[in-house]
Protein backbone atom coordinates (compact mmCIF):
# COMPACT_ATOMS: atom_id res chain seq x y z
CA UNK A 1 0.00 0.00 0.00
CA UNK A 2 1.58 2.60 -0.82
CA UNK A 3 1.41 6.63 1.43
CA UNK A 4 2.11 9.91 1.28
CA UNK A 5 2.38 12.06 3.80
CA UNK A 6 2.84 15.97 3.76
CA UNK A 7 3.15 19.15 5.11
CA UNK A 8 0.85 20.90 2.27
CA UNK A 9 0.95 24.02 0.72
CA UNK A 10 -0.20 27.62 2.35
CA UNK A 11 -2.49 29.98 1.20
CA UNK A 12 0.05 32.54 0.45
CA UNK A 13 2.15 29.79 -0.71
CA UNK A 14 5.04 31.08 2.06
CA UNK A 15 7.03 28.58 3.64
CA UNK A 16 5.42 27.60 7.15
CA UNK A 17 6.24 25.06 9.79
CA UNK A 18 3.63 22.80 11.58
CA UNK A 19 5.72 20.84 13.85
CA UNK A 20 4.07 20.21 17.32
CA UNK A 21 3.48 23.52 19.01
CA UNK A 22 5.68 25.37 16.61
CA UNK A 23 2.96 26.48 14.24
CA UNK A 24 3.79 29.74 12.59
CA UNK A 25 4.92 31.49 8.97
CA UNK A 26 8.68 31.71 9.24
CA UNK A 27 9.95 34.31 11.76
CA UNK A 28 12.66 36.89 12.35
CA UNK A 29 15.27 34.00 11.13
CA UNK A 30 13.61 33.53 8.03
CA UNK A 31 14.05 29.90 8.36
CA UNK A 32 11.57 27.38 8.81
CA UNK A 33 12.06 23.24 11.07
CA UNK A 34 12.18 20.46 9.42
CA UNK A 35 9.23 18.55 9.27
CA UNK A 36 10.01 15.88 12.07
CA UNK A 37 6.85 14.16 12.70
CA UNK A 38 6.02 13.62 9.24
CA UNK A 39 9.91 12.04 9.20
CA UNK A 40 9.52 9.97 11.96
CA UNK A 41 6.07 8.79 11.16
CA UNK A 42 7.62 7.69 7.98
CA UNK A 43 10.21 6.24 9.22
CA UNK A 44 7.66 4.05 11.28
CA UNK A 45 5.14 3.22 8.15
CA UNK A 46 8.37 2.56 5.97
CA UNK A 47 9.55 -0.06 8.85
CA UNK A 48 6.03 -1.24 8.93
CA UNK A 49 6.40 -2.41 4.97
CA UNK A 50 4.67 0.57 3.16
CA UNK A 51 5.69 2.07 0.37
CA UNK A 52 6.08 5.75 1.82
CA UNK A 53 6.72 9.06 -0.10
CA UNK A 54 6.68 12.35 1.24
CA UNK A 55 6.62 16.16 0.62
CA UNK A 56 7.30 20.01 2.42
CA UNK A 57 5.45 22.01 0.13
CA UNK A 58 5.84 25.40 1.33
CA UNK A 59 10.07 24.34 1.61
CA UNK A 60 9.89 22.93 -1.93
CA UNK A 61 8.13 26.14 -3.18
CA UNK A 62 5.14 23.89 -4.38
CA UNK A 63 1.67 25.73 -4.97
CA UNK A 64 -1.40 23.58 -4.59
CA UNK A 65 -1.84 23.09 -8.07
CA UNK A 66 2.06 21.80 -8.10
CA UNK A 67 1.30 20.02 -4.77
CA UNK A 68 -1.72 18.09 -6.15
CA UNK A 69 -0.19 16.99 -9.27
CA UNK A 70 2.65 15.00 -7.51
CA UNK A 71 0.27 13.84 -5.57
CA UNK A 72 -1.62 12.16 -8.18
CA UNK A 73 1.75 10.99 -9.56
CA UNK A 74 2.41 8.93 -6.42
CA UNK A 75 -0.97 7.87 -6.72
CA UNK A 76 -1.68 6.94 -2.55
CA UNK A 77 -4.28 5.01 -0.73
CA UNK A 78 -3.30 6.81 1.98
CA UNK A 79 -2.88 10.89 2.14
CA UNK A 80 -1.48 12.28 5.42
CA UNK A 81 -1.68 15.72 6.21
CA UNK A 82 0.44 17.89 9.35
CA UNK A 83 -1.98 20.59 9.90
CA UNK A 84 -2.23 23.54 12.17
CA UNK A 85 -4.84 26.37 13.55
CA UNK A 86 -3.33 29.14 11.73
CA UNK A 87 -3.02 26.87 8.52
CA UNK A 88 -6.39 24.88 9.13
CA UNK A 89 -8.76 26.59 6.56
CA UNK A 90 -6.07 26.55 4.01
CA UNK A 91 -5.60 22.83 4.80
CA UNK A 92 -9.34 22.31 4.00
CA UNK A 93 -9.51 23.80 0.72
CA UNK A 94 -6.61 21.36 0.06
CA UNK A 95 -8.12 18.44 1.47
CA UNK A 96 -10.89 18.80 -0.51
CA UNK A 97 -8.65 19.35 -3.44
CA UNK A 98 -7.58 16.30 -2.67
CA UNK A 99 -10.71 14.09 -2.40
CA UNK A 100 -11.27 15.65 -5.76
CA UNK A 101 -8.36 14.18 -7.52
CA UNK A 102 -7.83 11.04 -5.43
CA UNK A 103 -11.63 10.06 -4.93
CA UNK A 104 -10.96 7.15 -3.68
CA UNK A 105 -7.88 7.64 -1.23
CA UNK A 106 -8.11 7.91 2.34
CA UNK A 107 -7.21 11.33 3.89
CA UNK A 108 -5.97 11.62 7.50
CA UNK A 109 -4.22 14.67 9.53
CA UNK A 110 -2.24 15.11 12.34
CA UNK A 111 -1.75 18.01 14.57
CA UNK A 112 -2.46 20.05 17.95
CA UNK A 113 -5.43 21.56 16.54
CA UNK A 114 -7.04 18.50 14.78
CA UNK A 115 -6.39 16.52 17.95
CA UNK A 116 -7.68 18.72 20.47
CA UNK A 117 -11.00 19.72 18.25
CA UNK A 118 -11.46 16.66 16.40
CA UNK A 119 -15.62 17.25 16.24
CA UNK A 120 -14.76 20.66 14.71
CA UNK A 121 -12.31 19.63 12.32
CA UNK A 122 -14.11 17.04 10.99
CA UNK A 123 -17.60 19.15 10.74
CA UNK A 124 -14.99 22.31 8.80
CA UNK A 125 -13.40 18.80 6.41
CA UNK A 126 -16.18 16.87 5.00
CA UNK A 127 -13.60 14.72 2.59
CA UNK A 128 -11.56 14.19 5.82
CA UNK A 129 -11.34 10.36 6.65
CA UNK A 130 -9.60 10.42 9.65
CA UNK A 131 -7.95 12.43 12.52
CA UNK A 132 -4.84 11.07 14.38
CA UNK A 133 -4.76 12.63 17.72
CA UNK A 134 -1.65 13.22 19.53
CA UNK A 135 1.62 11.65 19.05
CA UNK A 136 1.13 10.19 15.38
CA UNK A 137 4.06 8.05 14.29
CA UNK A 138 2.24 4.25 15.75
CA UNK A 139 -1.10 5.72 15.81
CA UNK A 140 -0.40 6.06 12.33
CA UNK A 141 1.19 2.78 11.95
CA UNK A 142 -1.99 1.24 13.20
CA UNK A 143 -4.37 3.15 10.84
CA UNK A 144 -2.27 1.74 7.65
CA UNK A 145 -2.39 -1.41 9.01
CA UNK A 146 -6.60 -1.60 9.45
CA UNK A 147 -6.80 -0.10 6.08
CA UNK A 148 -4.21 -2.24 4.08
CA UNK A 149 -5.57 -5.31 5.71
CA UNK A 150 -9.34 -5.12 5.97
CA UNK A 151 -9.41 -3.01 3.47
CA UNK A 152 -11.29 0.09 5.88
CA UNK A 153 -10.09 2.39 8.81
CA UNK A 154 -10.98 1.88 12.56
CA UNK A 155 -11.36 3.87 15.42
CA UNK A 156 -8.52 2.55 17.58
CA UNK A 157 -6.21 4.12 20.52
CA UNK A 158 -5.56 7.85 19.43
CA UNK A 159 -7.47 7.38 16.26
CA UNK A 160 -10.65 9.43 15.43
CA UNK A 161 -12.41 8.51 12.12
CA UNK A 162 -15.56 8.95 9.52
CA UNK A 163 -17.83 6.13 8.79
CA UNK A 164 -20.47 6.42 7.17
CA UNK A 165 -20.80 9.84 7.95
CA UNK A 166 -20.94 8.75 11.80
CA UNK A 167 -17.48 10.32 13.72
CA UNK A 168 -15.96 7.51 16.25
CA UNK A 169 -13.67 8.20 18.31
CA UNK A 170 -10.86 5.43 19.63
CA UNK A 171 -9.86 5.52 23.09
CA UNK A 172 -6.59 8.04 24.01
CA UNK A 173 -3.40 6.48 23.02
CA UNK A 174 -0.50 5.99 25.98
CA UNK A 175 2.43 8.35 24.76
CA UNK A 176 5.26 6.36 23.63
CA UNK A 177 7.62 5.86 26.55
CA UNK A 178 10.34 4.57 25.28
CA UNK A 179 11.60 6.76 22.44
CA UNK A 180 14.77 4.07 21.88
CA UNK A 181 12.19 2.28 19.83
CA UNK A 182 11.42 4.63 17.07
CA UNK A 183 13.47 4.84 13.98
CA UNK A 184 15.52 7.83 12.84
CA UNK A 185 14.01 9.86 11.02
CA UNK A 186 13.13 9.23 7.36
CA UNK A 187 14.92 12.86 6.64
CA UNK A 188 15.80 10.94 2.84
CA UNK A 189 11.83 11.60 1.73
CA UNK A 190 12.32 15.57 2.18
CA UNK A 191 14.68 18.45 1.28
CA UNK A 192 17.48 18.12 3.49
CA UNK A 193 19.29 20.55 1.94
CA UNK A 194 16.70 23.27 1.86
CA UNK A 195 16.18 23.44 5.75
CA UNK A 196 19.23 26.16 6.53
CA UNK A 197 20.68 28.02 9.53
CA UNK A 198 19.68 31.80 9.64
CA UNK A 199 22.53 33.84 8.07
CA UNK A 200 25.45 31.38 8.11
CA UNK A 201 22.72 29.14 5.38
CA UNK A 202 24.30 25.69 6.77
CA UNK A 203 21.78 22.72 6.43
CA UNK A 204 20.44 21.55 9.34
CA UNK A 205 17.95 18.91 10.94
CA UNK A 206 15.87 18.42 14.38
CA UNK A 207 17.08 16.02 16.36
CA UNK A 208 14.70 14.72 19.63
CA UNK A 209 16.29 14.49 22.63
CA UNK A 210 13.11 14.28 24.55
CA UNK A 211 9.27 14.82 24.61
CA UNK A 212 6.99 15.88 27.31
CA UNK A 213 6.44 19.15 29.20
CA UNK A 214 5.89 19.00 33.23
CA UNK A 215 4.49 22.66 32.99
CA UNK A 216 1.21 23.99 32.92
CA UNK A 217 2.12 27.51 31.09
CA UNK A 218 -1.23 28.46 30.14
CA UNK A 219 -0.15 29.72 26.93
CA UNK A 220 1.16 26.76 25.80
CA UNK A 221 -0.21 23.76 23.90
CA UNK A 222 2.81 21.06 24.15
CA UNK A 223 1.05 18.72 26.58
CA UNK A 224 -1.56 18.09 23.76
CA UNK A 225 1.11 16.47 21.42
CA UNK A 226 3.36 14.87 23.89
CA UNK A 227 2.42 15.45 26.98
CA UNK A 228 3.35 16.22 30.45
CA UNK A 229 5.45 13.24 31.59
CA UNK A 230 9.56 13.78 30.49
CA UNK A 231 10.50 10.93 28.33
CA UNK A 232 14.08 11.09 27.77
CA UNK A 233 16.08 9.45 24.76
CA UNK A 234 19.32 7.99 25.97
CA UNK A 235 22.52 9.29 25.17
CA UNK A 236 23.28 6.53 23.13
CA UNK A 237 21.01 6.86 20.82
CA UNK A 238 21.25 10.25 20.20
CA UNK A 239 24.97 9.84 19.19
CA UNK A 240 23.73 7.28 17.42
CA UNK A 241 21.64 9.51 15.20
CA UNK A 242 24.11 12.41 15.16
CA UNK A 243 26.60 10.05 13.44
CA UNK A 244 23.56 8.99 11.20
CA UNK A 245 23.24 11.68 10.35
CA UNK A 246 26.22 13.05 9.42
CA UNK A 247 27.17 10.34 6.95
CA UNK A 248 23.83 9.90 5.51
CA UNK A 249 23.53 13.93 4.63
CA UNK A 250 26.54 15.02 5.87
CA UNK A 251 24.60 17.46 8.61
CA UNK A 252 26.86 19.08 11.47
CA UNK A 253 24.01 21.11 12.64
CA UNK A 254 21.44 20.35 14.88
CA UNK A 255 18.62 21.27 16.97
CA UNK A 256 18.03 19.65 20.05
CA UNK A 257 14.58 19.13 19.62
CA UNK A 258 12.32 18.94 23.09
CA UNK A 259 10.21 21.32 25.06
CA UNK A 260 13.11 22.50 27.21
CA UNK A 261 16.60 20.66 26.34
CA UNK A 262 17.87 21.42 29.79
CA UNK A 263 15.67 19.53 32.04
CA UNK A 264 17.42 16.89 33.47
CA UNK A 265 20.77 18.55 34.40
CA UNK A 266 22.28 15.13 34.89
CA UNK A 267 21.88 13.75 31.53
CA UNK A 268 22.12 16.87 30.02
CA UNK A 269 25.64 16.89 31.03
CA UNK A 270 26.17 13.17 30.33
CA UNK A 271 25.37 13.83 26.77
CA UNK A 272 27.19 16.83 26.53
CA UNK A 273 30.10 15.00 27.37
CA UNK A 274 29.79 11.91 24.74
CA UNK A 275 28.84 15.45 21.94
CA UNK A 276 32.55 16.61 22.52
CA UNK A 277 34.27 12.75 21.41
CA UNK A 278 32.55 13.43 18.17
CA UNK A 279 34.85 13.97 15.30
CA UNK A 280 34.73 15.77 13.04
CA UNK A 281 32.93 18.01 15.76
CA UNK A 282 29.16 19.13 15.60
CA UNK A 283 27.21 22.34 16.31
CA UNK A 284 23.87 22.39 17.94
CA UNK A 285 21.22 25.18 19.62
CA UNK A 286 18.62 23.98 21.87
CA UNK A 287 15.69 25.71 23.90
CA UNK A 288 15.66 26.15 27.72
CA UNK A 289 14.23 27.44 30.78
CA UNK A 290 15.76 30.20 32.61
CA UNK A 291 15.65 28.21 35.60
CA UNK A 292 17.12 24.86 34.01
CA UNK A 293 21.09 26.38 33.47
CA UNK A 294 23.73 27.16 35.61
CA UNK A 295 27.09 28.14 35.19
CA UNK A 296 28.57 24.65 35.04
CA UNK A 297 26.30 23.25 32.75
CA UNK A 298 26.73 26.32 30.01
CA UNK A 299 30.30 25.79 30.21
CA UNK A 300 29.82 22.33 29.79
CA UNK A 301 27.13 23.24 26.32
CA UNK A 302 29.40 25.54 24.84
CA UNK A 303 32.56 22.91 25.30
CA UNK A 304 30.12 20.26 23.42
CA UNK A 305 29.46 22.78 20.69
CA UNK A 306 26.18 24.44 21.36
CA UNK A 307 26.40 28.19 20.20
CA UNK A 308 23.14 29.46 20.67
CA UNK A 309 20.07 29.27 23.47
CA UNK A 310 16.51 30.11 23.37
CA UNK A 311 15.11 31.61 26.39
CA UNK A 312 11.27 31.51 27.22
CA UNK A 313 11.74 34.74 28.79
CA UNK A 314 7.41 35.99 27.92
CA UNK A 315 7.36 39.03 30.08
CA UNK A 316 9.26 41.14 32.65
CA UNK A 317 6.06 41.45 35.07
CA UNK A 318 6.20 39.11 37.77
CA UNK A 319 2.63 38.90 38.60
CA UNK A 320 1.92 37.81 34.71
CA UNK A 321 4.16 35.75 34.98
CA UNK A 322 2.90 33.75 37.76
CA UNK A 323 -1.00 33.75 36.50
CA UNK A 324 0.14 32.21 33.51
CA UNK A 325 1.95 29.57 35.45
CA UNK A 326 5.18 30.10 34.11
CA UNK A 327 7.15 28.81 37.21
CA UNK A 328 10.12 31.14 36.87
CA UNK A 329 10.94 34.84 37.89
CA UNK A 330 12.45 37.69 36.53
CA UNK A 331 15.58 37.64 38.24
CA UNK A 332 15.58 34.04 37.26
CA UNK A 333 16.25 35.23 33.34
CA UNK A 334 18.58 37.98 34.28
CA UNK A 335 20.75 35.46 36.01
CA UNK A 336 20.83 32.84 32.98
CA UNK A 337 21.76 35.73 30.28
CA UNK A 338 24.13 36.70 32.03
CA UNK A 339 25.51 33.67 32.79
CA UNK A 340 24.84 32.92 28.43
CA UNK A 341 26.60 35.90 27.57
CA UNK A 342 29.19 34.93 30.02
CA UNK A 343 29.89 31.47 27.84
CA UNK A 344 29.85 33.66 24.85
CA UNK A 345 26.64 32.13 23.33
CA UNK A 346 24.20 34.03 21.25
CA UNK A 347 21.20 34.18 23.10
CA UNK A 348 17.56 34.25 22.00
CA UNK A 349 14.42 35.47 23.63
CA UNK A 350 10.93 35.13 23.37
CA UNK A 351 8.31 37.26 24.62
CA UNK A 352 4.59 37.06 24.75
CA UNK A 353 2.88 39.97 24.96
CA UNK A 354 -1.05 40.52 25.43
CA UNK A 355 -0.98 37.81 28.37
CA UNK A 356 -4.55 37.91 30.95
CA UNK A 357 -3.41 41.09 33.18
CA UNK A 358 -0.79 42.88 30.83
CA UNK A 359 -1.73 46.61 29.98
CA UNK A 360 0.31 49.34 28.51
CA UNK A 361 2.41 49.61 30.69
CA UNK A 362 3.70 46.58 31.81
CA UNK A 363 3.96 45.50 28.13
CA UNK A 364 6.82 48.52 28.24
CA UNK A 365 8.48 46.88 30.77
CA UNK A 366 8.71 43.74 29.34
CA UNK A 367 10.22 45.45 25.81
CA UNK A 368 12.27 47.17 28.44
CA UNK A 369 13.49 44.70 29.88
CA UNK A 370 14.90 43.01 26.58
CA UNK A 371 16.57 45.59 25.40
CA UNK A 372 18.51 45.54 29.01
CA UNK A 373 19.34 41.96 28.69
CA UNK A 374 21.43 42.89 25.67
CA UNK A 375 19.93 39.71 23.86
CA UNK A 376 21.19 38.84 19.79
CA UNK A 377 17.59 38.05 18.80
CA UNK A 378 14.28 38.33 20.27
CA UNK A 379 10.88 36.97 19.02
CA UNK A 380 7.65 39.21 20.09
CA UNK A 381 4.86 37.18 20.08
CA UNK A 382 1.09 38.58 20.38
CA UNK A 383 -0.52 36.13 23.02
CA UNK A 384 -2.25 33.27 20.63
CA UNK A 385 -5.07 31.41 22.80
CA UNK A 386 -4.81 28.01 21.15
CA UNK A 387 -6.89 25.34 21.17
CA UNK A 388 -5.26 22.55 23.18
CA UNK A 389 -4.16 25.79 25.75
CA UNK A 390 -5.86 26.61 29.03
CA UNK A 391 -5.56 29.99 27.69
CA UNK A 392 -7.84 28.88 25.01
CA UNK A 393 -10.55 27.75 27.35
CA UNK A 394 -10.30 31.51 29.53
CA UNK A 395 -10.21 33.36 26.83
CA UNK A 396 -13.50 31.39 25.33
CA UNK A 397 -15.61 31.86 28.08
CA UNK A 398 -14.37 35.38 29.23
CA UNK A 399 -15.08 36.83 25.13
CA UNK A 400 -12.12 38.04 24.79
CA UNK A 401 -11.86 36.31 21.62
CA UNK A 402 -11.86 38.80 18.75
CA UNK A 403 -12.06 36.04 16.07
CA UNK A 404 -12.35 35.88 12.34
CA UNK A 405 -11.41 32.57 11.83
CA UNK A 406 -8.79 30.05 12.52
CA UNK A 407 -6.57 32.09 10.20
CA UNK A 408 -6.35 35.23 12.42
CA UNK A 409 -5.00 32.75 14.97
CA UNK A 410 -1.83 33.66 14.67
CA UNK A 411 1.56 34.84 17.19
CA UNK A 412 1.75 38.21 14.39
CA UNK A 413 -1.47 39.23 15.15
CA UNK A 414 -3.14 40.17 18.11
CA UNK A 415 -6.68 38.66 18.49
CA UNK A 416 -7.40 38.95 22.18
CA UNK A 417 -9.79 42.22 23.54
CA UNK A 418 -9.55 42.69 27.23
CA UNK A 419 -11.97 45.39 28.46
CA UNK A 420 -8.35 47.43 29.71
CA UNK A 421 -6.15 46.15 26.74
CA UNK A 422 -7.52 46.28 22.98
CA UNK A 423 -5.88 43.81 20.35
CA UNK A 424 -5.46 47.19 18.17
CA UNK A 425 -3.24 48.17 21.40
CA UNK A 426 -0.96 44.96 21.65
CA UNK A 427 -0.88 44.73 17.75
CA UNK A 428 0.77 48.18 17.78
CA UNK A 429 2.95 47.55 20.45
CA UNK A 430 4.31 44.32 19.00
CA UNK A 431 4.87 46.26 16.03
CA UNK A 432 6.80 49.10 18.21
CA UNK A 433 8.17 46.55 19.88
CA UNK A 434 10.43 44.75 16.89
CA UNK A 435 11.74 47.94 15.27
CA UNK A 436 12.41 49.25 18.59
CA UNK A 437 15.02 46.01 19.27
CA UNK A 438 16.22 45.19 15.83
CA UNK A 439 17.10 48.67 14.14
CA UNK A 440 19.90 49.44 17.27
CA UNK A 441 22.81 50.74 15.82
CA UNK A 442 24.71 48.41 18.54
CA UNK A 443 22.79 45.16 17.69
CA UNK A 444 23.83 45.89 13.81
CA UNK A 445 27.28 46.61 14.56
CA UNK A 446 27.45 43.34 16.53
CA UNK A 447 25.77 41.32 14.28
CA UNK A 448 27.80 42.33 11.80
CA UNK A 449 30.94 41.78 13.28
CA UNK A 450 29.68 37.75 13.48
CA UNK A 451 29.74 37.69 9.84
CA UNK A 452 32.74 35.95 7.86
CA UNK A 453 31.27 35.83 4.35
CA UNK A 454 29.81 38.38 2.47
CA UNK A 455 26.10 36.07 1.64
CA UNK A 456 25.95 36.11 5.62
CA UNK A 457 25.61 39.36 5.82
CA UNK A 458 23.43 39.48 2.62
CA UNK A 459 21.33 36.75 4.68
CA UNK A 460 20.67 38.88 7.17
CA UNK A 461 19.82 42.05 5.61
CA UNK A 462 16.94 39.90 3.37
CA UNK A 463 16.05 38.76 6.93
CA UNK A 464 15.86 42.41 9.12
CA UNK A 465 14.40 43.57 5.37
CA UNK A 466 11.48 40.75 5.29
CA UNK A 467 10.76 40.80 9.07
CA UNK A 468 10.21 44.63 9.58
CA UNK A 469 8.08 44.72 6.05
CA UNK A 470 5.85 42.18 7.48
CA UNK A 471 4.76 44.92 10.31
Amino acid sequence: MRIFLANPPTADDSRFTREGRCQQSEGVWTTVWPPLSLAQSAAVLRDAGFEVRAADAPTQGWNLSEFLDHLVAAGPQLVVLATSTPSFPQDVLTIEEIRRVLPDAVIAAIGIHVSVLPEDSFAHAPSLDAIIRGEPEFSLRDLAESLNIRGAIEPRAGISVRRDGKIEHGPDRDYIDDLNTLPFPAWDLFPVTEYRLPFVGRPFLLLTTARGCPYQCTFCVAKSYYGQKVRRRSTQRIIEEIQWAGERFGIRDFFFWSESTTIGRTPMLELCQEVRKLSPPVHWVCNSRVDHVDDELLATMRAAGCWMLSFGIESANQGILDRSMKKQTVEQTRIAVALARKHRFQIAGHFVLGLPGDTKETLAETLELALDLDLDYAQFYCAAPWPGSDLYQEARASGWIDNHGWASFDQSHAILNYPHLSAEDIQSFRDHAVKTFYLRPKLIARTVTRFRKPSEAWRFLKAVRRYLSWI
